[in-house]
């Protein structure tokens, strides 16, 4: 079977041995997505796809720096840096599929796959310890998560280039309190964003708020989908709202194991983690 260009899956790989739970997100992702280039992303040496490659034998293997791979965050650095993306140029759309996923769907227009820039499960107020009545955060998270290519390599170009301009207005302010009353309340509020300045400054930040609040707020051309349509897209903290909302299953998850109440009536193979 020919595989569609028009998509890539990115599923990085951090161990040789998959959990049970980690071979069942695979072998979802086999049986959906396998008319699409899925890559098998891992960075150390020793690295041995063969429990991969048993569930999904299409699973294309791609080297990367192995500091990609070393940490969370360095995880997080690798998904706002220009080579990363670089690789997958000849793509229109990267489906980033982490294995604490699950996809139940190939019908991924249906699901507004390709309708925005990027898309991923709403994120709550509270985040992982968001309440059941917690209004929308307005950020998306990225284990499930679409987005367009190109439009992220212009606005990796753009981030570059307001780094300068950043610094500079941080000085500014720092040492010129009253020049505060005259900048616009928005980009100050922007400026002073705790994941910005992690990114900008070699700290600590999470791609996926990067992508779905920091760069719509400064590039309002990078489409984010709104919660409401991104709840069709994925679930991941408070899958029994979001199934309430939309009436429906989105066209994947993230995280279904830390939900068993909702997921074991929905995902068949669902085996519980032991606590």
């Amino acid at each position: 079977m020919r595989a569609d260009p028009k998509l890539c899956v990115i599923i990085p790989a951090h161990k040789s041995r998959l959990t049970v739970e980690e071979a069942i997100s695979l072998q979802a992702c086999y049986n959906r997505l396998q008319h699409y280039h899925c890559y098998l992303l891992h960075g150390a040496d020793g690295f041995s796809p063969e429990e991969y490659l048993d569930i999904h034998p299409q699973l294309k293997l791609k080297r990367v720096p192995a500091n990609w791979l070393s940490s969370v965050q360095q995880y997080n650095r690798m998904k706002v840096n220009p080579s990363f993306y670089e690789l997958f140029r000849d793509y229109q759309f990267m489906l980033t599929y982490e294995l604490d996923a699950y996809i139940f769907s190939n019908d991924i227009t249906a699901h507004h796959g390709f309708d925005y820039d990027y898309i991923g499960a709403p994120i709550f107020e509270g985040y992982q310890q968001a309440a059941p009545d917690a209004p929308f955060h307005g950020a998306l998270n990225s284990g499930f998560s679409m987005r367009n290519v190109t439009a992220c390599r212009v606005m990796l170009d753009k981030l570059q280039l307001y780094k300068a301009w950043w610094k500079k207005n941080k000085f500014l302010l720092v040492n010129f309190p009253f020049l505060r009353r005259v900048v616009n309340p928005n980009w100050r509020s922007v400026m002073d964003h705790d994941h910005l300045r992690g990114y900008l400054k070699g700290g600590y930040f999470n791609e996926d708020i990067i992508w779905s609040e920091v760069i719509p707020a400064l590039f309002p051309s990078f489409k984010v989908a709104p919660p409401e349509a991104a709840a069709l897209f994925s679930f991941e903290v408070n899958p029994e709202r979001l199934y309430q909302l939309t009436g429906q299953l989105p066209l994947g998850c993230h995280a279904w194991t830390r939900f068993p109440a909702f997921w074991k009536n929905h995902i068949h193979e669902f085996i519980r983690t032991p606590s």
